[in-house]
């Protein structure tokens, strides 16, 4: 492509394209972009890091903001959960979460999440967004299933109401 063609004082002539509003927003893009590259790199690190040690322990309290993205660390993230592919929680996974269930703790916060994940992960496989899921599904579940006593109460008492007219 040419450049503009000069206007009569023979200066270049420059089109905007963008609004200031426009160069603005692209500006937060940007920052915003480079903050998240600079995690990733941080988070590539401590996760060669841990590769390289063999355990699960070291870097990873360091970065365990990250752990959404790398769950199984002893994996390296080799076996990192993939888009469509379903959760299957390991019977040590399912035990903590029913204990913590039976609590009656309900959905925990954000931070408790992060903290149930990072716990999680020890054990296997595991999303902030598959511990938020299976508090929703198991609330939804218990909910299900008083229903259902209930509605069995209610037609066992109605016949034996029957029963002594």
């Amino acid at each position: 492509m040419e450049p503009p063609p000069p206007d009569e004082g023979g200066e270049m002539m420059f089109v905007k394209v963008m609004t200031d509003e426009q160069i603005e927003i692209l500006r937060k893009q940007i920052s915003v972009y480079a903050a998240i590259c600079e995690q990733l790199v941080d988070l590539h690190k401590s996760m060669t890091d841990l590769a390289a040690g063999g355990g699960v322990g070291g870097g990873l309290s360091n970065h365990h903001h990250h752990h959404h993205l790398y769950c199984d660390a002893s994996s390296g993230g080799a076996h990192k959960i993939s888009g469509r592919q379903r959760w299957n929680p390991t019977p040590k996974q399912l035990q903590i979460l029913e204990q913590m269930f039976d609590q009656g703790i309900g959905t925990p916060s954000k931070q408790k999440i992060k903290e149930i994940t990072l716990e999680l992960c020890q054990h296997g496989q595991i999303s902030e967004t598959n511990v938020y899921n299976w508090f929703q599904n198991r609330r939804a579940r218990s909910k299900r299933k008083q229903q259902q006593v209930g509605v069995m109460n209610k037609d066992e008492s109605d016949v034996e109401s029957q029963n002594q007219a």
